[in-house]
């Protein structure tokens, strides 16, 4: 029977790259005053040195922690790179962290594609991080074993069409690629993806999500020098 890490593919553009679509739980989380009260969760970028061990990371919010117990896992295989995660940490004082775990985010990088697929999911959040470097949601994948080694469910996010508003701005127009590529769909998992938005020229982006309940779309404005993090209109 299939393994379900082999179940889902994210298309970033050149490469697919696996996601683990480990389910977000805190089994172990103390809601008291034990070691886990104070610990956060943040989009972040994390850099792995030369020893393949990650250092430090710098969450959507723009702060920079080196990390207190340097770790590694089988995904960082790429010295001196940078891997995008949702991470659980507490701080240890002043720009210093004790990563408590982490889930591999898929980044799929915006581009035209040939067979635009928009099978549903569902749709939990949306958001934009603090600089508008990227366009970060969770999402739920249905999911499901299968014998069938051809079944790939693949994420990727496709440019639509660029649209000019009545007030002479513009605004990207971005579409959720989603392929269930034959995977079957008995239970969801939850999903986290980033867009990545830096070189974008436009003063807001429009993403359409098919989901269960419908076609939604969510628009921001991208975040001037001094600007905080965007909620979606």
């Amino acid at each position: 029977m299939k393994s379900l890490l082999a179940n889902c593919l994210v298309n970033c553009g050149i490469a697919a790259v696996l996601l683990t679509l480990s389910a977000c739980t805190n089994d172990a989380y103390d809601k008291g005053e034990g070691s886990y009260s104070l610990m956060q969760a943040e989009m972040a970028d994390i850099h792995v040195g030369s020893d393949l061990k990650a250092d430090y990371f710098v969450t959507d919010d723009d702060e920079k922690f080196t990390v207190a117990t340097p770790f590694t896992t089988n995904w960082m295989k790429t010295a001196d790179s940078t891997y995008r995660a949702m991470t659980y940490f507490s701080k240890q004082g002043e720009g210093m962290a004790e990563v408590e775990g982490f889930n591999r985010v898929g980044v799929i990088t915006p581009k035209r594609q040939k067979d635009l697929k928009t099978a549903p999911v569902r749709f939990e959040s949306a958001w934009m991080s603090r600089g508008g470097q990227y366009l970060n949601a969770c999402i739920y994948l249905l999911q499901g074993s299968t014998s069938d080694e051809k079944a790939i469910q693949t994420l990727g996010c496709h440019i639509d069409t660029l649209r000019r508003n009545a007030d002479g701005t513009k605004t990207m127009q971005l579409t959720l690629f989603h392929d269930q590529g034959g995977v079957p769909e008995y239970y969801s998992q939850r999903t986290f993806v980033s867009i990545p938005l830096a070189n974008a020229t436009t003063d807001s982006v429009c993403l359409t999500i098919n989901t269960y309940e419908g076609v939604i779309r969510k628009t921001f404005k991208f975040p001037s020098a001094k600007g905080g993090k965007r909620e979606a209109q």
